[in-house]
Order: structure tokens, then sequence, then C-alpha cells
């Protein structure tokens, strides 16, 4: 399986709040992805800086891999893809991981638990909240056995 590390963090984060991951109105593959990923811990992926598994089926994703659709809620409307991109290369930083890792959904968990709080100011999206992001990956990573309740 191939995933973008921040995508990790959404769904992540999205266990943590208690969401519901169901198929989208653009086709992606969120809702495949999520409960393999999150029924096993020790999955091999590979952390690439590109379309992902995820991306699959979206209706955004063109023939060359790139994504067209933009940030509508950022004026001027950045590119998701542009947008994505300096995200991860942020977050791979952020991390000390190499682009094209191979590594477990667990041992990525534990790298990214060492790093909350603080992540969070990285990997939430535009016009969100960071508290309610970083409660998510908290709460997500407590109920993915990566993190201990305190």
């Amino acid at each position: 399986m191939q995933l973008r590390p921040h995508h990790i963090l959404d769904i992540i984060s999205g266990y943590g709040q208690g969401i519901k991951f169901q198929p989208h109105p653009y086709g992606h593959s969120l809702h495949i992805v999520a409960p393999k990923l999150l029924s096993n811990l020790d999955l091999k992926i590979k952390l690439v800086l590109s379309a992902d598994d995820i991306c699959e089926g979206c209706k955004h994703l063109m023939p060359d891999g790139k994504c067209k659709d933009v940030l509508a809620q950022l004026k001027p409307s950045p590119s998701k893809q542009a947008y994505n991109d300096v995200l991860d290369c942020r977050l791979f930083d952020y991390l000390s991981i190499e682009i094209n890792s191979v590594i477990t959904i667990r041992k990525y968990l534990e790298i990214v638990n060492k790093k909350v709080p603080g992540i969070e100011k990285i990997c939430t999206h535009p016009k969100r909240n960071q508290e309610e992001r970083l409660n998510g990956l908290i709460n997500g990573l407590i109920k993915s056995g990566v993190r201990e309740q305190i």
C-alpha cells in the first residue's frame, strides 16, 4: 500500500474524532483504505510524495497522477497538488523519514506520537482548528494502542 504521510494523519485524527469512513462524492478510496489501516497496524506501507491508494478513484485525479482540485476555502485558491506536496515534504522532514520509505503503520504512528503535541502545527489544514486536530490525533493514537491514555 502506498500512502501520503498527511493522509495517515487524516485517518488517525478522524478515527480519534469518531468519524465514520464512508464513500465520498469525489470517489476517492479513503473509506476502503482507512479500515484496512486501522485493523492492521503491522501493515507495511510505502510513504510517497505522489498520488496514493487513497487518491485512487477520485474524480480530481488526472491520468498523469496529479490532482486537479483546488483549496477553494483559501484566497487565492492554491492547487491541492502543490499544497499537499509542500505539506508532505514538511512532514517527511519533521518526522525524519525518507520519501519512499517502507514502514509499518505502527512504526509510523510511533514516530508521530513522539511529535505530539507539535505536529498539529504542520498538519492542520487551512481554516481548521489546530486544537481539534491535536485532540483527534491524540485520541486516534490512544484508540490505536500507540499512545497511553493519561
